[in-house]
């Protein structure tokens, strides 16, 4: 019986095994909560949007002159208030607490390098202007519907536009389809500016 007690080499392999099995898991499920436990992040919509006219009004009073037709060509629909439109060119942009007489003032009439920031699509011209009509189908963008903007909608607290702007004709301009929560860009499309 002394014997029998002392001899263990049958009891290793067996805890050996038992306790690698249980290591192994607890591995598994370690990595299973790390992995299973972080969300992916979400993606951008996809969309082809396109300049289809761009206009440069010649004095800087006649903002409604200044007209930028964007077209939705394809792709995921955007949504009015998680889309935003940045366009950037030469021209000359001010605030809408200021008029001409001020902005000439300030200097701001001088043409350099502008951005113009939409934060949402409701901020876009309705109704027709140069024989374009604003189409949206509620509160969201889709394939082949059209966005105009003009240099008059800016600084106005509704539209979402931060400034009024005017764009040298003969300029290109790079208009840049942002997603807000994500952040990441959905389209970028350049065209010159004609005058009109």
């Amino acid at each position: 019986m002394k014997k029998l007690f002392k001899n263990d080499m049958a009891v290793s392999p067996v805890i050996g095994a038992t306790l690698m099995m249980g290591m192994t898991v607890i591995m598994i499920s370690a990595v299973a909560i790390s992995v299973l436990g972080f969300s992916l992040p979400e993606s951008a919509p996809q969309a082809k949007i396109v300049v289809l006219e761009a206009k440069g009004g010649l004095t800087p009073t006649d903002l409604d002159e200044n007209l930028i037709v964007l077209r939705h060509k394809g792709g995921d629909t955007l949504t009015e208030n998680e889309t935003k439109i940045i366009i950037r060119g030469r021209g000359t942009a001010y605030p809408d607490t200021m008029n001409v007489t001020e902005a000439t003032a300030a200097g701001l009439m001088n043409p350099q390098d502008i951005t113009v920031e939409y934060r949402h699509l409701r901020g876009t011209h309705h109704g027709t202007h140069y024989g374009y009509e604003q189409i949206l189908d509620g509160n969201s963008w889709s394939a082949g519907e059209v966005v105009s903007l003009l240099g008059e909608d800016g600084g106005d607290s509704s539209n979402g536009s931060d400034q009024k702007w005017r764009f040298n004709a003969s300029t290109v301009i790079t208009v840049t389809i942002i997603d807000v929560s994500t952040n990441e860009v959905i389209a970028v499309s350049q065209a010159p500016v004609k005058a009109p």
